[in-house]
């Protein structure tokens, strides 16, 4: 099992992958493009995908605290 160093570390991990695609899918979307048009299906599963890493990333850091 991973002791509280670890779980941080984990936690810290899961919350720079959130920052990360939420820069690049969600408010990647809105740089112009030679397409022109919004991917709107990259827009809402960055959504769905940050919140999710974020999610995991607050559970950890709870763990790894207790």
């Amino acid at each position: 099992m991973l002791d509280k160093k670890e779980f941080k570390v984990l936690g810290n991990f899961f919350l720079d992958s959130s920052k990360l695609i939420f820069a690049s899918l969600v408010i990647g979307v809105f740089v112009p493009s030679a397409a022109g048009k919004v991917p709107w299906l990259t827009f809402l599963l960055g959504i769905v995908m940050t919140t999710l890493f974020l999610a995991i990333a607050v559970k950890l850091s709870k763990k790894g605290e207790q």
